[in-house]
């Protein structure tokens, strides 16, 4: 079964890899479709469900850059603050409700006389009591009879009655008062339970009013006609002080009895209190009046005030509720704009990518890797607008312009902006003014990173972005008359923070694309150039000759490269690391033979040529292996193109028959340079291997050896794949020409040391002939300093 899914997997992609569709293999073309699919879903998925509001640019204080008429009647809804008070008025409305405890205040009564009778059979009893003996009970007796006692009553009435109060007590019974005092409590119990005794303290209560129900029937009491619990406790201790005075045991007993006997009555019903009053915040209309049909909403250029503003939003709520009323064929309508919105969008992209970035239009990896640098642009915005609900200034608009600028280039990463503007504009119920700002400030962004070599010049991007949205969010502000201090916060809040935190995930990023989609900024070519790099530091010591060879190639091809605006540190980088295959047999290499034997007249041509391509083949094992950047592999191969090992290969013909030579066996592998920045590789590598034997190399020979050289490399057809121009190719030439004439420049014969002394002896042995007694101290020392002079021209010229 699994062979069987295995031949039917490899003869479909036998199938797609060799089917042609539009110009390009069936494969290729689905990918490039799958990745399109993606794009217009995020995009509609992102776009509003409903239609956006035609004024919705429009705030309190902007001026109405046109008349506004009503199209229909519709109601004006209340402002949120304005519906805020209405319904907190309506939520104090509703009284709160109580629900009336039956029958509360005779069990209360019952249990106050069940107390009294309680305390004075205790007293009674020990009256009564008595020993074996006969004898009343001794006061140790007593004490233990009276705390068991206590001990009841707390159990019983949930009282806590202390010996003084129960002394106080038995003051009243023996003095035969406990009864009257009993009574007047009672009667003074009765007052506050018709009164009626709430739970909840009436600080806790803003309302004025409470409802009491009783067995289902309500009434309606004013708040101080209801009695809480220190009020009616308060009541009960007043009236009794007030009728047998302050410090009398009457009044110190009250203190101890109303903890006890006082309950609530009535009781706060929550959950139906809370009930009415939620219903009473619904019943709040939540619309103010109507704006009739062909009303004047606003006039033209006239100011927008809080009430003008609050019509035009209602009329967009208005206008919500009848496109969803119209049924499901306006919804297709809808929904059919925003694909035509989205595929419009994505062509106008894929346009420019067909018709000016070709090799990244026909790169799938590079395409995946766009269509994932949107998808996380779209999530993000999603994340923010749809879930998080933050405002959308908080949006890192620059994200993907950063990303495709610091990973592709300017013209990629210009139009994306372009395109993701105007879809994060349409994402915000068409708020151009958004789209302003993200267009704008997204081109800053993309200049900023276009040259980051270092920290410093990620820190400059960010002053640059920092500045661009202060700019645009200051005169857009103004544009729309907000305040200032708006302006201000908006800026502090928001702007500031994307100004950072932007830039510093964008440089996290470039690393994880760079290695998953084979890229390569500057970045990573500004960490290659380092000479000390593993690769070149072997080269130096295994191969000095190439190693210098190449140094000075990347030096022409840098200096070629700024004359026609191609990417000079691609080009210097890839320089360096051309002919790092020749470290492996570096005697075999003229420059790298230091003048001794030359290992190639031993060999066969054939043997000669094959050990020559075969730099190549090692020069990309080693690339491979050291995970060299796929742009900089390229220059391995594409410098020689399919150049003719002219030497070995007339050596072969002097050898042999015409007929018995192949010339493709002496032929570079190839492939021919196929940008501009390999073009200029080879070109350089040409010229300077061929100006080391130019002899008497003066400025008009070496410009006739770069243009014969470069002419045979063009009638060759080696830099047919490269898009140069003739005008670049010259460019390019005279860019070679001063390098060279540097390098090989003619430099003066200086004496050597026995010259300048034999010419020494001489000029003495004349000096002292001739002019002996003429000789003076300071012609001698004028002489020496001739000679000096001369040794330092000599020392010189060795350093040259």
């Amino acid at each position: 079964m699994m062979d069987f899914l295995k031949d039917k997997w490899e003869n479909i992609t036998r199938f797609l890899k060799t089917t042609r569709f539009w110009g390009s293999t069936l494969d290729n073309f689905l990918i490039k479709i799958t990745y399109a699919i993606i794009i217009i879903f995020l995009i509609i998925w992102l776009l509003p469900t409903e239609r956006p509001f035609e004024y919705s640019n429009l705030t309190v204080g902007s001026i109405a850059p046109e008349e506004i008429i009503a199209p229909f009647k519709f109601a004006i809804q209340k402002t949120p603050e304005e519906l805020e008070r209405e319904r907190e008025a309506a939520r104090a409305s509703v009284p709160p409700l109580f629900d009336q405890v039956p029958d509360l205040g005779n069990v209360q009564q019952l249990t106050l006389n069940k107390f009294f009778s309680d305390i004075q059979g205790f007293f009674k009893t020990l009256q009564l009591q008595r020993n074996e003996d006969g004898q009343y009970v001794t006061p140790e007796n007593i004490q233990a009879v009276v705390d068991s006692f206590l001990q009841q009553i707390a159990v019983h009435y949930r009282l806590v009655l202390p010996h003084d109060a129960l002394i106080d007590l038995y003051t009243l019974y023996k003095d035969r008062k406990l009864n009257n005092f009993q009574h007047f409590f009672s009667r003074s119990l009765s007052v506050i339970y018709s009164r009626g005794v709430m739970d909840r303290l009436k600080t806790d209560i803003p309302e004025n009013k409470i409802i009491v129900v009783n067995n289902g029937v309500e009434e309606t009491f004013n708040l101080d006609e209801i009695l809480e619990i220190p009020e009616a406790q308060s009541y009960i201790l007043s009236t009794i002080t007030k009728q047998y005075g302050e410090d009398t045991p009457q009044s110190r007993i009250a203190k101890h009895l109303i903890s006890a006997f006082i309950r609530p009555n009535l009781l706060f019903n929550a959950k139906l209190t809370e009930e009415r009053k939620e219903r009473a915040v619904h019943e709040v209309p939540l619309t103010r009046g109507y704006v009739e049909q062909n009303e004047r909403i606003v006039d033209s250029n006239e100011k927008i005030t809080p009430e003008i503003y609050q019509k035009l939003y209602s009329l967009s709520l208005a206008l919500k509720e009848r496109s969803a009323e119209k049924g499901r064929w306006e919804q297709i309508k809808f929904q059919t704009g925003k694909l035509l919105f989205a595929s419009m969008l994505l062509i106008f992209t894929v346009l420019y990518f067909y018709f000016y970035r070709r090799s990244i239009f026909q790169n799938n990896s590079y395409l995946g890797m766009i269509t994932i640098i949107f998808v996380i642009q779209f999530l993000l915005t999603a994340l923010i607008v749809k879930v998080l609900h933050w405002p959308p200034l908080s949006i890192p608009i620059i994200l993907a312009p950063m990303l495709l600028a610091v990973l592709l280039d300017f013209g990629i990463a210009f139009i994306c902006t372009v395109s993701l503007s105007l879809i994060m504009g349409a994402v915000l119920a068409n708020d151009y003014t958004f789209t302003l700002m993200s267009l704008l400030v997204g081109s800053v962004a993309i200049f900023s990173v276009q040259k980051i070599r270092n920290r410093s010049d990620m820190v400059r991007s960010m002053l640059y972005i920092l500045i661009a949205y202060f700019t645009v969010n200051l005169f857009t502000g103004l544009l729309h008359f907000s305040p200032l201090k708006s302006i201000m916060q908006d800026f502090a809040y928001y702007l500031i923070l994307n100004s950072i935190l932007t830039p510093v995930t964008v440089y996290f990023l470039v690393g994880i694309f760079e290695r998953y989609f084979d890229v390569t900024t500057d970045i990573t070519l500004l960490e290659l150039s380092d000479l000390n790099h593993p690769l070149l530091k072997q080269l130096s010591v295994k191969a000095p000759g190439t190693f210098h060879h190449s140094i000075v190639v990347a030096n022409l091809a840098e200096a070629a490269a700024l004359s026609i605006g191609a990417n000079a540190l691609l080009i210097r980088v890839g320089c360096y690391f051309h002919d790092i295959g020749k470290m492996l047999k570096p005697e075999y290499f003229v420059e790298n033979q230091m003048g001794g034997v030359n290992k190639h007249e031993s060999l066969s041509p054939h043997m000669s040529s094959l050990i020559l391509a075969n730099h190549v083949k090692e020069g990309l094992k080693l690339a491979e292996k050291n995970r060299l950047p796929n742009a900089v592999k390229k220059f391995i191969p594409e410098h020689h193109g399919t150049s003719l090992m002219t030497f070995f290969y007339h050596k072969a013909l002097g050898m042999a028959d015409e007929k018995e030579i192949n010339e493709s066996d002496f032929r570079y592998p190839g492939p021919k340079p196929a940008s501009k920045e390999t073009a200029i590789a080879m070109l350089a590598d040409t010229v300077e291997a061929a100006s080391r034997t130019l002899q008497n190399p003066t400025p008009q020979r070496i410009r006739n050896l770069v243009d014969s050289l470069v002419n045979k490399k063009i009638e060759e057809g080696q830099l047919e794949d490269s898009n140069l121009t003739f005008q670049e190719i010259k460019k390019i030439k005279e860019a070679f020409v001063p390098i060279l004439t540097g390098i090989h420049h003619v430099r003066i014969e200086y004496p050597s040391e026995a010259d300048i002394e034999k010419e020494k002896k001489q000029h003495g042995e004349k000096t002292q002939s001739t002019k002996k007694e003429y000789t003076t101290p300071s012609k001698k020392r004028a002489s020496d300093k001739s000679i000096e002079s001369v040794k330092v021209q000599e020392k010189e010229g060795h350093g040259n």
